[in-house]
């Protein structure tokens, strides 16, 4: 990267781990970019965005040579690039598993991951779809958690299963979002002891959490586990704020601190 402007400025956090990170990740969904989008976005944020997840069935419905296209950028700035865990579940449900590890391949993705948001699945399956990824040579997320859930994490269950996948070679657990925001730990206290010993139990640099709870939540994370947090689900709009947060230009540092001449 070039130089930045300004840099006489000393930053409160002054050292970020460099590309390719393995900790203080940061993951974006795309919807439907465009190759201009795409090329816009990884020219300005580039340096601060570590994985790109092509969001639910977008890689379904997206022409197959632009999102080729998309892919290769988005790897030309080191940014990892996977399907959406709905395309594996949906590659399931059609009994289309070894395809779908052959099209994500040839597309230039290199990181894939199973979830469970939509389509009920055995233990076994989730665990035997971790090892085929991991067999195929991607990089693999196992996520934690559904969609529209009806409870919270149970802490002890779900690091007991998160350890089954990071053995089996599953290299993050994704902690879903709604139900982090279901949980509330910035302003639970029930809730905040159930997400330090959940994050504790699997381990903080295995860990990415999904950002369903916006800021609040965001800012309870990096005040509890500094600026190497994996974030997931982050909206173009909210990488820079939260590599302001990271470098610790929050409450407490510069404001309200008395200079003079």
């Amino acid at each position: 990267m070039g130089r930045k402007g300004f840099e006489f400025i000393e930053m409160p956090v002054r050292t970020r781990a460099e590309k390719p990170r393995e900790v203080g990740l940061t993951f974006h969904g795309d919807w439907g970019k465009s190759l201009r989008e795409v090329e816009d976005l990884c020219s300005s944020l580039g340096e601060y965005l570590d994985i790109v997840k092509l969001a639910v069935l977008t890689g379904r419905l997206m022409d197959r040579d632009l999102t080729r296209r998309k892919i290769e950028v988005y790897t030309e700035h080191q940014i990892r690039v996977f399907p959406g865990g709905m395309t594996l579940e949906a590659a399931l449900a059609c009994n289309r598993v070894a395809e779908f590890f052959d099209e994500a391949e040839d597309l230039g993705c290199t990181v894939v991951e199973v979830s469970e948001s939509e389509v009920n699945m055995t233990p076994e399956t989730k665990l035997k779809l971790v090892e085929m990824g991991v067999e195929r040579g991607f990089q693999v997320l196992a996520e934690m958690g559904p969609h529209h859930p009806d409870e919270p994490f149970y802490v002890q269950h779900t690091i007991r299963r998160a350890r089954e996948f990071l053995e089996a070679g599953a290299w993050k657990i994704v902690l879903e979002g709604e139900v982090n925001a279901m949980m509330r730990p910035w302003e639970d206290p029930a809730g905040a002891d159930r997400m330090l010993n959940l994050v504790d139990g699997i381990g903080p640099e295995h860990v990415i959490v999904e950002t369903g709870g916006g800021w609040p939540f965001i800012e309870w994370m990096i005040l509890n586990y500094g600026a190497d947090v994996n974030f997931g689900n982050v909206r173009a709009d909210m990488i820079m704020p939260i590599e302001h947060v990271r470098r610790g230009l929050n409450r407490g540092t510069w404001f309200g601190r008395f200079a003079s001449l």
